[in-house]
């Protein structure tokens, strides 16, 4: 019977075992992926909590060039900093523990002027509330204005970090 088992099995191993050994190249790390959640309000930044951060000036200048993110106070809620992959999707939790605000991300490629194209995904309460298919390059952040949130607006920062998609 085992004489039997090892002819029968023996082969079908050898045909699977180079595809079970061969790497996925979907989970290839093609870049770093950085999300940044302010608040911007006009109201007092302490119903806030303690929890949150000042911004730097430089942040805070940027934000109040830009008219519809125009508050009077500004501050940073959390961070979250993810690989990209090939072909797979992935998730930033600007707010962790908790994910009360999540975005979800897959590469699309390298675009013609050398940034990084993506499929991006705002969730809010387990419900995706906006899509976009933007082209992000390293040190610019792509700005979006997000959803009203506890006396303020959100506004989410979503920066390329690093770059290795070739050509």
């Amino acid at each position: 019977m085992f004489r039997f088992l090892t002819t029968l099995l023996f082969p079908t191993l050898l045909l699977t075992a180079p595809s079970a050994l061969a790497e996925d190249s979907g989970k290839e790390e093609v870049g770093i992926l950085r999300a940044t959640l302010y608040i911007g309000t006009d109201g007092d930044v302490a119903k806030l909590g303690d929890k949150v951060t000042k911004l730097d000036a430089a942040t805070e200048k940027r934000l109040q060039s830009i008219e519809k993110m125009r508050f009077k106070h500004y501050r940073k809620l959390g961070t979250d900093k993810q690989p990209v992959f090939r072909s797979y999707e992935n998730w930033l939790a600007p707010l962790k523990p908790a994910e009360e605000i999540l975005l979800s991300y897959e590469s699309r490629g390298r675009s013609d002027d050398g940034g990084m194209r993506l499929d991006l995904e705002l969730w809010q309460h387990k419900r995706k509330v906006m899509k976009t298919d933007p082209v992000l390059k390293k040190g610019r952040p792509l700005l979006i204005l997000g959803p009203k949130w506890r006396d303020g607006t959100l506004i989410i920062a979503v920066e390329l970090v690093e770059n290795n998609l070739s050509k």
